[in-house]
């Protein structure tokens, strides 16, 4: 039996508390920038919590069960890029179309946000600031950026369609 997703508006209060984690999350306005007044949120029909947050372009975040935290989808990457650079960023050298894999190693990324932490969804651009995909940071900048870094810095999640390894 498969459980579907029941959609409706959020109430005043559940907005206040999406853009709260958002701001948690990500920093003042992330909140303001991803959760707008238009959302409409995903409950779930066992638990009756909230699961995912979805905006006029498709799904923006899922909130995930283990710690409530936001794991951004592309669209939701989209809105964030408003925040100025570097913030939640991380710059890549090889051009977007030319990714190995879903996995991208240290020797790839050019800079990183300094004050993201390993284990911390990040907005992977490349050098001309185009979103490439999103993803989980496996190390911390300052491991990323040191001389001898080896293995993989960051581990995509969702890559752009047209970016998208083979």
């Amino acid at each position: 039996m498969v459980l579907l997703m029941r959609l409706r508006k959020p109430t005043v209060e559940e907005l206040e508390f999406l853009r709260g984690i958002a701001d948690y999350q990500f920093g003042y306005p992330a909140g303001d920038l991803l959760i707008t007044d238009e959302v409409v949120v995903g409950v779930s029909p066992a638990t009756h919590r909230i699961r995912e947050v979805y905006g006029e372009e498709g799904l923006l975040a899922v909130l995930r069960a283990h710690d409530y935290f936001y794991s951004l989808s592309l669209a939701g990457a989209k809105r964030l890029l408003k925040l100025p650079p570097p913030r939640l960023r991380a710059f890549i050298k090889t051009p977007a179309d030319r990714l190995p894999s879903k996995s991208i190693p240290c020797s790839l990324v050019s800079y990183v946000d300094p004050y993201l932490y390993a284990g911390e969804e990040v907005i992977v651009v490349d050098s001309d600031g185009r979103l490439v995909g999103v993803g989980r940071l496996r190390l911390a900048p300052v491991e990323i950026h040191e001389q001898f870094c080896r293995g993989e810095a960051i581990r995509l999640r969702k890559i752009v369609e047209s970016n998208a390894p083979d």
